[in-house]
């Protein structure tokens, strides 16, 4: 039962009585409960004027439901059950709730409610038809939202996996790119400093070897070691899918995308180009007649070799600055 509280107004000397809300609520709760533990009972057991009559008891008591606590329950039977014996259990108390509602369309029902002379009871009676509806859709609402929101172990492991699946491809293959390219430039630094310090030791070991030849030589080694490992490392990238172009304009030349690779070619080159020169003419002693020159003016020959040196390199120099740099820049 509900408690009162009693407080006299000192002023107005009136009684006031105060029914508290707190226990309201609580046998409201109570009454929710033992009207679920009755529509949970089993279909060949189920008295649906029994039923009836309790819910009819309690509309006229309270007037109203108590949503949260038909939830409460629902929520609890899934906690406390399995998933299969808590649908079947909730399939029973909603084919209970029809059965209560198909009796409200009786003529033994009928008869009753035609015996309600208060309009009092009468509004009970028209209530109490209104909110078996209302039981019967939220028990369904109830049950509805469990079954979204609860997540077992496998469905949770399941979309767990569909989501993490693609990151988890995308990163396995970013790891496997990058272990790839450590190895292989490690590989390419490891073939560049043992073999080229081989091959180099090779070269000069012999001293009697002229200087002329030698650095020959060292450029032709230097031109295939530096392509070589060019080479390897574009085809790298092209496995691993990274891209160490200096320049990433699509409209950008060859010289302007891997310039390193170009201006150490250029200089290996010149050196190589200059080198051959030099020993095509000391071996056809065609340099007789401009050493002879050179002998008569020194020092025009040096100034004038130095300012074809410098107009060389500053031609090559611009040709290369074009191509490295684009208009605008």
């Amino acid at each position: 039962m509900s408690s009162i509280n009693i407080k006299i107004n000192k002023t107005t000397k009136q009684v006031e009585f105060k029914i508290d809300d707190r226990v309201v609520t609580e046998e409201m709760s109570e009454k929710i409960t033992e009207i679920c533990n009755l529509l949970f009972t089993d279909s060949d057991k189920f008295d649906e004027k029994n039923a009836f009559n309790a819910i009819f008891r309690y509309i006229k008591g309270y007037h109203r439901l108590l949503y949260s606590q038909i939830s409460n329950i629902v929520y609890a039977y899934y906690n406390e059950h399995t998933t299969e014996e808590a649908t079947n259990a909730l399939g029973t108390m909603i084919s209970n709730i029809e059965k209560v509602v198909a009796y409200t369309g009786t003529q033994d029902y009928r008869d009753r409610r035609a015996k309600a002379t208060n309009p009092e009871d009468k509004k009970v009676y028209e209530d109490t038809e209104k909110v078996l509806i209302k039981i019967w859709d939220h028990v369904n609402l109830a049950q509805t939202q469990y079954s979204g929101f609860k997540q077992t172990d496998e469905e949770y492991k399941r979309k767990f996996n569909k989501s993490i699946t693609p990151f988890k491809e995308e990163l396995v293959k970013d790891m496997n790119a990058q272990l790839i390219t450590m190895v292989s430039i490690f590989t390419a630094l490891a073939f560049l400093v043992f073999g080229g310090i081989s091959s180099l030791g090779s070269i000069f070991s012999n001293h009697e070897i002229p200087l002329l030849k030698v650095i020959i030589v060292g450029c032709v080694w230097g031109l295939c070691i530096l392509n070589l490992i060019f080479v390897f490392l574009f085809c790298v990238g092209k496995m691993t899918g990274l891209n160490f172009k200096s320049n990433l304009e699509p409209d950008a030349n060859i010289i302007q995308k891997y310039p390193i690779v170009w201006w150490s070619d250029l200089i290996i080159l010149t050196i190589l180009a200059g080198s051959l020169w030099t020993y095509y003419i000391r071996k056809e002693n065609i340099d007789s007649g401009f050493n002879a020159w050179c002998s008569k003016s020194p020092e025009l020959a040096m100034w004038g070799g130095y300012a074809l040196i410098l107009v060389v390199f500053i031609i090559v120099l611009v040709v290369f600055m074009k191509q490295t740099w684009k208009k605008g820049h």
